[in-house]
């Protein structure tokens, strides 16, 4: 029966993805978190082998940051707020034994907009890297209209083909919209990977679990359009660390806002945070999480 409920959920999500009313409705339910409540059907195993792929993780986080906690605290002392570190604290502790999260600890609605932390500034220049199908990039606009501010450029990359054409078909006419069908990395190459995406992440033509994928990928520091950044925002499946190397260079020129998703791997956690501080250590970081799980850890650097 569950699984039944699952395929009917997801089948009506895809088909919501394809009308820009429903797609707008889409956006308005992950900035008031419902999507993420929706997900709880779309978990993707049965139970037993779910938890036994969780038990085993935790595990290997146990160790990982047994093995890593003076790291750990050197990071942790980077972080501009104490709220940083507890969440930070808590969510690794839920990695490591599942410790319930407190709900004072996450936001499901505000993930990349939090607005103590990111002020939103006139003539943005955003890099949506992970654009799936446009719904931040979307929920962005929506941000920046309600703070009566203007956007110079949107850059969204998105290497998925289904994807890039709701994304063409939704934006596509908007002028300050670039749309670039390459993922994110250190440099211009093509990468191969097996399709674990999130919950809602896989598409329904090509990248569904299990699935090896093949993907061109770019550095940000390559593309002219990115030159003149503003805020970086990067959700692409764990391989946020070399898309970061390969924009050094915009980073350290322009200091964009970033928001970044740490939560794809343990050493993630850490290493990201680390890699922001070494190139600027001028900005002030923060971590905060968007789910009543281990998913949707992001760490914001604010110049």
């Amino acid at each position: 029966m569950k699984k039944t409920i699952e395929k009917v959920v997801k089948a009506v999500y895809h088909k919501m993805q394809h009308n820009y009313f429903t797609f707008r409705i889409l956006v308005w339910m992950k900035a008031h978190g419902i999507t993420r409540k929706v997900g709880v059907w779309m978990g993707g195993y049965h139970d037993e082998t779910k938890d036994e792929i969780e038990a085993e993780s935790m595990k290997k986080s146990k160790a990982f940051y047994a093995e890593n906690s003076e790291r750990a605290e050197k990071m942790l002392a980077m972080l501009a707020d104490d709220k940083s570190r507890e969440i930070w604290r808590g969510v690794v502790q839920h990695r490591i034994d599942g410790t319930p999260l407190k709900p004072e600890w996450y936001c499901e609605g505000d993930q990349y907009f939090v607005k103590d932390i990111v002020k939103i500034n006139d003539d943005e220049v955003f890099i949506d890297g992970g654009g799936y199908t446009g719904d931040t990039t979307q929920q962005f606009i929506d941000t920046v209209k309600s703070a009566g501010k203007g956007i110079k450029r949107i850059v969204i990359f998105e290497p998925n083909e289904e994807n890039c054409r709701l994304i063409r078909k939704f934006f596509g006419k908007r002028k300050e919209v670039t749309i670039i069908q390459k993922g994110l990395s250190d440099e211009e190459k093509t990468i191969t990977f097996t399709g674990e995406g999130s919950t809602f992440g896989a598409c329904e033509n090509g990248s569904d679990e299990g699935n090896v994928v093949s993907i061109p990928v770019i550095n940000i520091d390559a593309v002219p359009e990115c030159q003149d950044a503003t805020w970086i925002k990067m959700d692409i499946e764990g391989s946020e660390l070399e898309a970061l190397r390969g924009a050094k260079q915009v980073i350290q020129h322009n200091r964009p806002k970033l928001t970044i998703c740490i939560y794809h791997s343990d050493e993630d956690m850490i290493r990201i945070a680390e890699y922001v501080h070494e190139i600027v250590p001028e900005y002030k970081m923060y971590v905060r999480h968007h789910k009543n799980h281990w998913q949707e850890t992001v760490l914001y650097a604010i110049p």
